[in-house]
């Protein structure tokens, strides 16, 4: 009885994962597409089936605990969510790498193109800190 319930909860949480992983892609078409709307409405559908997943993964725990471990027809199935719990970290990587790399062209763009502060800033161990990007508006799109 428990194993069945367990290899169905393993299904559908495959099954919700696989939804991640299209609102995944979608925040990340989003991003490169600068559609601010879309990308926090991605994020809302993000936010929402993560913590449906964390509900499931809590009943997961739960049944492999009374079960005492994991079955011969279970073991395929979690392989699979792991796999596919992998494929999320790479595509969260990518998005994060992305906003990294677009995060230092502007600064660098903003450091070449406004001018210097007057005064000096300096971290706590004495070593010079680079000055924030201030507000700049530009009329064009780069």
């Amino acid at each position: 009885m428990a194993s069945d319930e367990l290899t169905l909860l393993l299904e559908q949480e495959i099954a919700l994962v696989e939804k991640i992983l299209e609102c995944q892609a979608s925040v990340y078409s989003t991003v490169k597409e600068k559609n601010w709307v879309n990308l926090e409405r991605d994020i809302g559908c993000l936010n929402d089936l993560s913590s449906q997943f964390s509900d499931m993964e809590t009943r997961r725990e739960s049944l492999v605990a009374q079960a005492g471990g994991l079955d011969e027809n279970s073991r395929p199935l979690v392989m699979a969510l792991r796999s596919r719990l992998l494929k999320s970290k790479v595509q969260n990587f990518a998005l994060n790498t992305y906003i990294e790399t677009m995060q230092n062209f502007v600064q660098g763009v903003l450091e070449n193109a406004v001018p210097q502060r007057r005064n000096v800033l300096y971290s706590r161990d004495g070593k010079i800190l680079k000055p924030e990007p201030q507000s700049v508006v530009l009329n064009k799109v780069l």
